[in-house]
């Protein structure tokens, strides 16, 4: 079996990767503008291009092409499935093949897990996995990607490098913090107690007051920290997909009633910028 790993996030392409490497494929292909050592073929491009991307892929015609969970790998998947008429399934956290590929995946927002079956060729993302990738020795390429018909002017990076999957500690916030000037008091408290901030699907692909690889959510990072602080996080159903396996969640809202109280083990009524600084404050003395 030839499988394929590919993501422009470097969170989501350990993960595919992770997952990939669990199949024991017959040949295992890496695409990524970064070096990773998790397959033991890479190619590296410079210049991203969606067209020149779908061209490539599809063009090593492999029987299992794994992505991330993100938009634009979303975006990709689907067009080399359709390229290669292969099944598709999103939102995938555990696959297994045996003769046919099995396929556990995300269902109701995170509630439920549908399990699939599919013939190959097959084009799955990954949206989580405690799984992590081992390096081993890979061969690299670089190459250059066709030009497609849409010409890149300039690429504004996105991408922080924190690993929200992985980490212990996870501050979110959501637009009750306030402003994206407001962010820097959840990073310093992340400072302070050794963890990482993301935020909610406004706040990182909409407002932009988190890069958007911080997503958490059902259209971003599922994360399972041992203790997950929401930040003005309202609980909606697509942000309570992806923390639902936090071990502990306190939720600091200035709305007593607020959604996520529902699944919050300790809440706190008051202003989530205040609530950082006397926090911060206190864990500097």
């Amino acid at each position: 079996m030839k499988v394929v790993v590919f993501s422009e996030s470097p969170p989501h392409y350990k993960m595919a990767s992770a997952i990939a490497q669990s199949l024991n494929p017959d040949e295992l292909i890496g695409i990524s503008p970064q070096p990773f050592k998790f397959t033991t073929q890479l190619y590296v491009y410079e210049k991203p291009d969606e067209d020149g991307l779908v061209d490539f892929i599809s063009n090593l015609h492999p029987d299992l092409l794994l992505t991330g969970s993100v938009r634009r790998d979303r975006v990709i998947a689907s067009r080399v499935a359709g390229r290669l008429k292969a099944g598709y399934i999103p939102d995938a956290v555990n696959l297994k093949f045996d003769n046919k590929l099995t396929v556990n995946r995300t269902s109701y927002s995170g509630i439920g897990i549908s399990q699939l079956e599919s013939s190959l060729p097959a084009v799955v993302t990954i949206a989580g996995t405690q799984l992590q990738p081992k390096e081993i020795e890979s061969k690299m390429e670089k190459i250059q990607l066709n030009q497609g018909r849409i010409k890149i002017v300039n690429v504004k990076p996105t991408t922080s490098g924190a690993n929200l999957a992985t980490a212990q500690i996870v501050i979110g916030v959501g637009r009750g913090i306030g402003s994206k000037e407001n962010v820097k008091y959840a990073e310093e408290l992340a400072n302070a107690i050794g963890g990482v901030v993301g935020g909610s699907r406004p706040v990182a692909a909409e407002l932009n007051w988190v890069s958007e690889d911080r997503q958490i959510g059902l259209s971003g990072l599922r994360i399972r920290p041992k203790l997950y602080i929401a930040l003005g996080i309202s609980g909606q159903p697509q942000h309570i997909a992806g923390i639902r396996d936090s071990k502990i969640i306190v939720a600091v809202n200035k709305d007593k009633n607020a959604p996520i109280i529902d699944n919050a083990d300790y809440m706190i009524v008051g202003d989530a910028v205040e609530f950082c600084k006397v926090m911060t404050g206190k864990l500097k003395k």
